[in-house]
């Protein structure tokens, strides 16, 4: 896998994870993959745990961000 790749695929997981985050922390919406509470409350755990995935891609990006070909 090329460095190219492996730093745009984890820029667009970030900002999935990023919306999956936010999307989490909004109550009155349904949130699926929730097994304690009702569906519908706000899930700061689903939220803090898409953050560290976001956090942990940022940087995976940063590490592997393409050469610049300017001088």
């Amino acid at each position: 896998m090329s460095k190219t790749t492996l730093f745009y695929g984890s820029i667009v997981i970030a900002i999935i994870a990023l919306a999956l985050a936010i999307y989490y922390i909004v109550p009155g919406v349904y949130h699926p993959f929730t097994f304690s509470g009702t569906p519908t409350d706000s899930h700061k755990t689903h939220a803090i745990g898409f953050a560290i995935i976001c956090v942990l891609l940022i940087i995976v990006a940063l590490v592997n961000r393409p050469k610049s070909n300017t001088y």
